[in-house]
């Protein structure tokens, strides 16, 4: 299979273990799968794959080529002749990661909330499949745009979910107010989602700054939590659009690293060199990568999935390699 490999020497923005370290990413060609439409979470769970679409009733497992091993129902929602959810009633789920629910390990998948009530909701399904919980994030997201200062005309648009031992990082697509990665309290966040706690009162907001091209800025659109190195890996991409409801001409993706000490030290993290864009022969790569997971870590290498949505039915899907 054929690799691109792209270098970045990360300088003195990162204060931590990555400082001043040279990041290679080596990716495969894509995989394009046209029976999984819009691609927008993934997770790596007991060796597994398992992924969702923001317009698909489904969840599924993916076998490694990226093919469908088994899917399930999320829930019955309308969906057109093209097997997609309608727009207008499309729940857009774009995050996904795997939790501990009511003491039982769990995938949670969070809607946008880029369309009031109707993408405000969270489905929780444990592994045991014994545990189904639909959970409003009315009140979450009214809190999350408080902790992120957003004006009235600003809106969420969250594309990404990760943990790390002690906080959930929700993150934000800043195509309709600005990027940011949100943390909570890792324990307090599945509460609420079991609905134990109905509010979320401490949460910070770390306000990023990404890459520009043609005017518009990159949107961060995944994430994942490096343990090794106490960091998060992020995904973004550029879209040529203004606002977090309609799809915009797709101008590239990146992949970064977010040490979690520099999130406290700074209310905004300044990104905008400190990415890898997905390059093969000198030209971006056309894809619109959605979520990040991994297959294996280790204090110095990486090795995962990258999981893309382009807007048109399909999926795409890249293996990759981050190391240093």
């Amino acid at each position: 299979m054929k690799r691109t490999i792209l270098t970045l020497c990360i300088g003195a923005l990162f204060t931590g273990s990555l400082a001043a370290q040279s990041l290679t990413l080596e990716f495969s060609d894509r995989t394009t799968n046209y029976n999984f439409p819009s691609a927008s979470g993934v997770v790596v769970e007991q060796n597994k794959i398992y992924a969702v679409g923001d317009d698909s009733p489904w969840f599924h497992q993916m076998n490694a080529d990226f093919t469908i091993a088994e899917k399930e129902l999320i829930k019955d929602y309308p969906v057109g002749d093209n097997g997609r959810i309608i727009k207008k009633v499309k729940p857009d789920f774009e995050a996904l990661d795997a939790l501990t629910v009511s003491d039982k390990p769990a995938f949670v998948m969070l809607g946008s909330g880029s369309k009031l009530d109707v993408r405000e909701w969270a489905i929780v399904i444990s592994q045991d499949r014994q545990l189904r919980i639909e959970r409003s994030l009315k009140p979450l997201y009214i809190a999350l745009r408080q902790a992120a200062g957003y004006s009235a005309d600003q809106e969420i648009n969250i594309e990404g979910l990760a943990s790390s031992e002690d906080y959930a990082y929700i993150i934000n697509r800043g195509n309709g107010g600005s990027n940011v990665i949100f943390e909570i309290d890792l324990d307090d966040f599945q509460d609420y989602l079991a609905g134990e706690d109905e509010l979320l009162e401490d949460i910070r907001a770390y306000h990023v700054n990404l890459t520009v091209v043609e005017g518009f800025e990159a949107g961060l659109s995944g994430a994942e939590y490096w343990s090794d190195t106490q960091s998060l890996v992020v995904t973004a991409s550029i879209e040529a659009t203004g606002d977090a409801y309609n799809d915009g001409e797709i101008l590239g993706s990146y992949v970064g690293v977010v040490p979690l000490n520099t999130l406290s030290q700074s209310q905004t993290v300044d990104l905008s060199d400190n990415l890898i864009p997905l390059m093969n022969n000198n030209q971006r790569v056309i894809t619109k990568v959605e979520s990040v997971a991994f297959t294996s870590e280790t204090p110095t290498k990486l090795e995962g999935v990258l999981a893309s949505d382009n807007d048109d039915g399909t999926s795409e899907f890249f293996n990759f390699k981050l190391s240093k």
